[in-house]
């Protein structure tokens, strides 16, 4: 369960999501000023597309659209609560 225990193997992608991650630290590198997925994050666009935010935004940037996403989520489930009947919603 430790990924640095085989970084050039299956821990590869996972190790490098955390840099990512530390590399991001409060504020962000900035839009597009991502390291990591210049190469060493492969399929940084897919997989592992949050290391890549959480990078570039900082915490304080992926705890604002974990928050976005969290008031969707509730606004989605109040329409199908407030629905008169099922076909309604």
């Amino acid at each position: 369960f430790n990924p640095f225990n085989d970084l050039a193997g299956a821990g590869h992608q996972l190790a490098n999501s955390y840099y990512a991650m530390v590399n991001g630290g409060w504020f962000g590198l900035g839009l597009g000023n991502s390291i990591e997925k210049r190469g060493y994050l492969p399929e940084a666009h897919t997989d592992f597309v949050f290391s890549i935010v959480i990078e570039e935004f900082g915490f304080v940037g992926a705890s604002m659209i974990l928050a976005l996403l969290f008031f969707l989520i509730l606004r989605i489930i109040l329409v199908g609560i407030r629905a008169k009947d099922p076909f309604n919603s």
